[in-house]
């Protein structure tokens, strides 16, 4: 019985960290440490090797330096927007599951080649989305039908940095895109999980740059979508900054049987008139969510289902983005080729 009981206790998961020296990799470190033994970590930056020694794993300056040094079953990937894709490729190639921070992917080719590779190679691809583990967006989506069919919608995200954005979101080479790609990928990706995809040429958008070197490097400080989809009749409207007067999240939907108001913190339902129905609030930490996350991620790594409802949810997601981005280049190219 002893032995029955034995074989049926799983080895713990083996990850490797790509990019832990972060702020976000450094977070991570300790939550995934409590699912998983973290065999090694890759990280040109300087203060990585003396981290790794702190918490006692090998360190590599480049990816390629880890394969066959250490073996692994998943790698946890926080690195800027332009080497998700190369690094994702690489460990799919060498036959590891993927943990990684947003975007999936910065476009639609590249969504779909990452997912072509993963099912190819039997190996998941997880995108680490927190609002999806918050108890509160959880209520809300398990309650979006009391309010009837959804008419209406506005979600609100900023920041107040009093500065310009700085490190590697500065630089166009290595973010690849402003609030959108970056905040904007979580709001965009709730919104997929609660309606269906937008017709892509009902997305009207609008970037605004409050300093002059964002401008320059074609990186938005602030962002308004307004969507519409044609085949329910909902129609909603998206503002996200990083330099607001205060820090504030606010998803408001409005149904044909009442509404639904959502913050990080708490979540109320109301009738047509305005009465609230219910209201729920949540007051734990973060962390919470955030171990809540990577410990199912870890837990379904091999879970067929789970990873096909996962990459058609991040293909809708990145799909969105990416369109948003090609319609508004080619609008700035026809009023180029209108002056010149």
């Amino acid at each position: 019985m002893l032995g029955d009981r034995l074989e049926n206790v799983r080895p713990r998961l083996r990850v490797l960290a790509v990019g832990f020296a972060g702020h976000q990799g450094k977070e991570y470190l300790p939550i995934v440490r409590e699912s998983a033994d973290i065999v090694g970590g890759v990280d040109p930056a300087p203060a990585a090797s003396s981290l790794a020694d702190e918490w006692q794993f090998p360190h590599f300056d480049l990816l390629s330096e880890a394969f066959g040094k250490v073996e692994f079953d998943a790698a946890l990937v926080t690195v800027p927007h332009s080497e998700h894709f190369p690094v994702c490729t690489r460990l799919l190639a060498h036959g590891v599951h993927v943990i990684k921070e947003k975007p999936f992917a910065v476009t639609e080719g590249e969504a779909r080649q990452l997912i072509h590779l993963a099912q190819r190679a039997d190996r998941s691809v997880f995108t680490l989305l927190q609002r999806n583990f918050n108890p509160v967006f959880q209520f809300a989506q398990a309650n979006l039908a009391r309010i009837g069919e959804p008419y209406w919608f506005s979600y609100d995200y900023h920041f107040n940095l009093a500065h310009p954005t700085t490190g590697w979101r500065a630089s166009r080479e290595q973010a690849m895109g402003g609030v959108l790609l970056d905040m904007g990928y979580h709001l965009i990706d709730v919104l997929s999980g609660m309606f269906p995809e937008p017709d892509p040429l009902r997305v009207h958008s609008a970037f605004v740059h409050q300093f002059q070197e964002m401008r320059d490097r074609r990186l938005e400080d602030l962002v308004s979508l307004m969507c519409s989809y044609p085949s329910t009749g909902l129609t909603g409207s998206l503002r996200i900054s990083r330099h607001n007067h205060e820090k504030i999240e606010h998803l408001c939907v409005l149904g044909t049987e009442g509404a639904l108001n959502v913050a990080p913190g708490v979540a109320t339902l109301h009738s047509v008139g305005g009465l609230p129905l219910e209201r729920y609030t949540w007051e734990g930490p973060k962390v919470d969510a955030v171990r809540s996350m990577l410990s199912h991620h870890l837990g379904h790594l091999d879970d067929r289902n789970y990873r096909r409802d996962h990459f058609q949810r991040q293909l809708v997601t990145v799909r969105t983005i990416d369109r948003i981005y090609r319609d508004r280049l080619r609008d700035q190219n026809a009023l180029a080729d209108r002056c010149a």
